[in-house]
């Protein structure tokens, strides 16, 4: 069992996925680099790497923890998560499934235990943490990968996610909250009170937890409890006071406070889009208590245009999820967020297509679900589209789509506030693509052309000949 950073490090070591970098690097770029040519050797399978050596500092820094799509699948597998929404429709199996998945949920919840200061040394200093320079053009040092833990002061509910944090000075980093994130939603109702809002950052833990952060989980399934779904064992959290709970295996705990009203200039960073992001006024975070684990390890991740680790993690949780899409639309079979498209931005659907305008309905449905409301490029596609593959989706847009037709622009609507192709950040425009064939209920009234396929028997007859050819 992966019980915290430490023992998952020492299975990547065990698979065979993980490079010990011994020779002495700096954080100002130089990681960056050298994580970067792993990740440009090896898209989707890359090792996580760990720098031994790190210049100024005596914590050993982690990158690429989730670089191989392989490590994935094998940590999570797949089905855990859609046992909390098999309904039962009468079928016996479907209610054992259905009551499998609310076991799990009650196994998973989470357990608060009290702090345990002994496993921890107090630093003074954020600056005490090797926190990495990312890109040549970034504002400054950021830490990439912590586990911002909030609580409404309305209804006490946990959010946890991972935001980006601009190192300020010791005692000062920003705060990241883009608008449609769930410690905005918090720090809006702090602000609405006149209220600071305590929180609680988490560096380190072990992989369920880390991902937990940043996968979209349903309504009403907390992150803690979506990591003890995924473990198989519940999640331990810390109860440190006035401060919300964090993972007991943490490597690292900043305890703080936000002034809802207070903003501070922050970035530019190089993101996911491949560009730098714009300079903004954002939250700050005052730092009131900082720990360390003895002999800690310092876990970090490089963001930037594909392929690099976010890739990959946005790529595994768009297919872990795709059987619960899927099941609340059964008009969609499939669903795709090429990384390119920096995930946000463009969506290919593959629909069943049974009745005129389903297409569309597909397209109008993945707009109502969470984070892909954002998307500002839906396009759907038939049954025999393999959406995955590049060549086939631009061989539909070019062969069976009408621009008139079968392009739809929407005005006026809530998008990415990381793209800056609109005139407004995280307002403007989105356009629905039919790339499906069109029936006479769609006002398509020629023969459509057979497609060119070969005679599967002639293919059965010719394989052995083909195989011997090479």
């Amino acid at each position: 069992m992966i019980s915290d950073l430490r023992d998952y490090i020492k299975y990547l070591g065990n698979k065979r996925k993980l490079a010990r970098i011994s020779g002495s690097v700096s954080t100002d770029l130089e990681v960056t680099a050298i994580t970067d040519l792993e990740n440009r050797a090896v898209r989707y399978d890359g090792r996580a790497l760990l720098f031994e050596d790190v210049e100024g500092y005596d914590i050993p820094v982690a990158t690429n923890l989730f670089g191989s799509a392989m490590i994935l699948q094998d940590l999570f597998g797949s089905g855990k998560i859609t046992e909390l929404f098999g309904l039962a429709t009468g079928d016996s199996r479907e209610i054992l499934h259905a009551l499998k998945g609310a076991k799990s949920l009650i196994d998973s919840k989470p357990k608060s235990i009290g702090f345990e200061k002994g496993m921890y040394e107090k630093l003074k200093s954020i600056e005490e943490l090797p926190v990495l320079k990312v890109w040549p053009n970034d504002a400054g040092r950021f830490i990439t990968q912590p586990m911002v833990v909030t609580r409404s002061p309305i209804d006490g509910r946990i959010n946890v996610g991972v935001y980006r944090m601009q190192v300020y000075d010791g005692e000062t980093t920003g705060m990241h909250w883009q608008a449609q994130k769930g410690g905005a939603y918090h720090a809006l109702e702090a602000e609405e009170r006149k209220e600071e809002l305590k929180v609680a950052v988490a560096i380190g833990s072990d992989p369920y937890t880390t991902i937990g952060a940043v996968a979209p989980i349903p309504k009403g399934i907390s992150e803690y409890a979506f990591a003890g779904i995924a473990r198989g064992s519940r999640s331990l959290l810390f109860e440190n006071g006035a401060y919300p709970p964090v993972p007991a295996n943490s490597e690292f705990i900043i305890n703080g406070r936000v002034d809802p009203a207070e903003r501070r200039l922050e970035g530019p960073f190089g993101d996911h889009t491949g560009y730098y992001s714009i300079a903004e006024e954002t939250y700050v975070f005052h730092a009131e208590e900082i720990y360390a684990k003895k002999k800690p390890v310092y876990p970090a991740s490089v963001v930037g245009f594909p392929w690099h680790e976010d890739a990959v993690i946005g790529r595994f949780l768009m297919d872990y999820f795709n059987p619960i899409i899927r099941m609340m639309n059964d008009s969609i079979l499939d669903i795709y967020l090429p990384p390119e498209g920096s995930f946000t931005n463009t969506c290919f659907i593959k629909v069943k297509k049974r009745f005129p305008g389903e297409a569309k309905k597909a397209m109008f449905a993945a707009l109502g679900l969470g984070q892909l409301s954002f998307t500002k490029i839906i396009a759907a596609f038939d049954e025999d589209i393999d959406i995955r593959d590049f060549g086939s989706v631009v061989w539909a847009l070019s062969t069976r789509v009408d621009p008139d037709r079968d392009m739809q622009i929407i005005k006026g609507a809530a998008g990415d506030s990381l793209d800056h192709s609109t005139g407004m950040p995280a307002y403007g425009s989105k356009v629905l693509i039919d790339a499906t064939r069109k029936t006479p209920g769609e006002g398509y009234h020629r023969k459509w052309p057979d497609t060119i396929v070969m005679d599967s028997e002639v293919v059965k007859r010719v394989e052995k000949l083909w195989k011997a050819a090479r």
